[in-house]
């Protein structure tokens, strides 16, 4: 929430007017309750940017059931829940733009790092995926982007390098 509020507050200061919410995006009902406030509150969304991640680095028989879990959870089933929430509208308006932030962990592997590679490779496969149907139903209004950054500093990983 901390980091939320920080981020609130640069956007507001640049003069954009912001909405901020709390949401643990490995809670798919969580997910849908917001995305419901939002096209109430603000309206239909025609951009939406996949961004949230976790990380767990530990060799695959160290890494705990529940934190491989939490990986998938929010790495790539909330692409899932946030993309249903918000492509009806845009496939009716034939308008919009996904944009999925994987890592170069969805196409390239490390060791200490199955899971989360496991995770990313699967969000990548998903912006794929999305893609290609958007194209075989003619929603050729809808893009897609997807970003692949080696490391970023989120605090997540010490000292972050390649």
């Amino acid at each position: 929430q901390h980091g939320l509020e920080d981020t609130a507050a640069e956007c507001e200061r640049l003069g954009a007017a912001v909405h901020a919410f709390v949401v643990d995006c490995s809670k798919r009902e969580e997910i849908y309750s917001a995305a419901e406030k939002v096209k109430k509150d603000m309206g239909d969304v025609s951009i939406l940017v996949n961004n949230a991640g976790v990380i767990t680095a530990a060799d695959l028989l160290s890494t705990q059931d529940h934190q491989i879990e939490k990986m998938f959870e929010v790495n790539t089933l909330a692409h899932f829940w946030t993309t249903r929430a918000f492509l009806p509208a845009m496939m009716n308006n034939n308008h919009g733009h996904i944009v999925t932030v994987a890592s170069v962990a969805g196409h390239l592997v490390t060791s200490f790092m199955v899971a989360y590679c496991s995770s990313k490779f699967a969000a990548v496969g998903f912006h794929k995926a999305l893609t290609e149907e958007l194209s075989t139903l003619g929603k050729d209004g809808i893009k897609t982007t997807c970003l692949s950054p080696v490391f970023i500093n989120t605090g997540f990983i010490k000292n972050p390098s390649t």
